[in-house]
């Protein structure tokens, strides 16, 4: 029994030394602070983005008409001049269209000529015809003439027979004259007559033919054009470049048949100058407010991780872009590429500077924020009763030869996701601000918290 007693007392001894040395230990734990200096430096706001890379100026070459390529100049990589021929099309088709065209061509004119012939040879028998008007005019007054006189002629016989002076065979004679001379007028008339309806004839001939002279130049005006067409598809077989650049897509080979039914199928890609570069970066709806055309850029690419390149934004597109309900907008960022590092298609991760304020007094971000004991928090309430502005907030300052860090109001400046700058004199570059504390001291009925801003007022 008395050892059983023995072994109970040992156990208690125990169990209450172990519960004092927890308590004690986690009661008086020392308290330890992580501070960062106040420093002096750049204060950058930018908004991420990325989007990729392409030639300034990108031109796709295509065959505006179907057929096998036959030949083909350049590959991927190659330099090419303006007008430069790259490639070229079968163009046996195409050449005997062109014959074709101009054969139809010499038939138009050779019917045009028919018809100017034909033109001239009414315009000579409308001369003619008006020269025979002419003399039948001049016959009709001859015979006018002939019919007066063998009137009075005939007039004076019968006044000569009635007094039986003469005979009657010389009345006869006489009468006969007038009858003839009357005759020869109507035949001089109706010759007029004749004359005047065949000039009518020529004209309506003249006009026909004037006709069918507008339509052979109108079919010569089509059958030129039908020439030029051809001409145009036969000089179609072979490809030019259309500007200075290199080659950074060959899209067919030698054998190939295009067609070019519905659109020009697309043969190269051609980059004017990889000098000269853009991004297109996608920038979301919340952020593209501040985005302005003219704005710094830097930006890295897979290809180069420890280099940072450089560009400016050119232009903000207003057309929206919508992908599962997020809403970007395009963003244009001109880059040089003197040293031709930068290709076609690479992923750019870029930082649009849209403020930044150079070499300001700044406090890291974290001060502001810090894991703080009961009496510590206790004593930031008291400090915040007395502050009335908005942007002053009470940081923690840890002082040299001092354990405790004590409470400076610092008037808030520019800031970033890094660094707020100090606005007011307060602090000074090499300051330390504590941005961590460990070994709170804590008990049942406290825990650690954060320290924060004031409130805003």
């Amino acid at each position: 029994m008395k050892k059983f007693f023995a072994i109970l007392i040992i156990l208690a001894l125990l169990i209450g030394g172990g519960v004092w040395w927890h308590v004690k230990s986690s009661t008086k734990k020392e308290t330890t602070y992580t501070t960062a200096k106040i420093t002096k430096g750049d204060i950058i706001n930018s908004i991420s983005s990325s989007g990729s890379l392409a030639a300034l100026n990108t031109v796709e070459v295509g065959s505006q008409v179907s057929g096998k390529i036959v030949k083909i100049y350049v590959d991927f990589n190659d330099e090419v001049k303006e007008n430069q021929l790259i490639a070229e099309l079968d163009d046996s088709s195409f050449k005997a269209q062109v014959l074709q065209a101009k054969a139809n061509l010499e038939s138009a004119k050779a019917g045009m000529l028919g018809n100017y012939a034909q033109l001239k040879n009414l315009q000579a028998s409308m001369i003619t015809a008006k020269a025979d008007i002419q003399a039948s005019e001049a016959n009709v007054k001859k015979a006018e003439i002939n019919v007066k006189d063998a009137e009075r002629n005939y007039k004076r016989i019968k006044e000569l027979f009635d007094k039986k002076l003469i005979a009657k065979s010389e009345l006869d004679n006489a009468e006969t004259s007038r009858d003839t001379a009357k005759a020869n007028l109507d035949v001089s008339k109706a010759n007029l007559q004749s004359s005047k309806a065949r000039i009518d004839a020529i004209n309506a001939q003249i006009e026909g033919q004037n006709a069918d002279l507008e339509s052979q130049k109108a079919r010569i005006a089509q059958t030129e054009a039908q020439l030029s067409l051809a001409q145009i598809d036969l000089d179609r077989t072979k490809i030019y470049s259309p500007i200075n650049g290199r080659i950074i897509s060959r899209d067919v080979d030698e054998g190939q048949t295009v067609a070019a039914s519905f659109q020009a199928p697309k043969l190269f890609t051609i980059a004017q100058d990889l000098r000269k570069m853009q991004i297109d970066t996608a920038v979301d709806e919340t952020d593209i407010g501040v985005v302005k055309e003219g704005q710094q850029v830097t930006f890295t690419v897979d290809a180069y991780k420890d280099k940072t390149f450089k560009g400016v934004v050119h232009q903000v597109r207003l057309s929206p872009n919508e992908s599962s309900s997020v809403i970007t907008y395009s963003v244009m960022v001109n880059v040089d590429n003197e040293e031709l590092l930068l290709k076609p298609g690479m992923t750019a991760n870029a930082e649009i500077l849209v403020s930044e304020k150079k070499n300001v007094l700044r406090m890291p971000q974290k001060a502001m924020f810090v894991k703080t004991s009961e009496a510590m928090k206790a004593e930031i309430r008291e400090v915040q009763k007395t502050i009335t502005a908005t942007d002053t907030v009470p940081v923690w300052v840890k002082l040299p030869h001092n354990p405790k860090p004590v409470i400076k109001l610092v008037k808030m400046g520019f800031s970033n996701q890094d660094y707020t700058e100090i606005a007011n004199d307060v602090l000074k570059e090499g300051d330390e601000v504590v941005i961590g504390v460990s070994g709170i001291q804590t008990s049942s009925k406290s825990q650690s918290g954060r320290q924060g801003p004031p409130p805003r007022i």
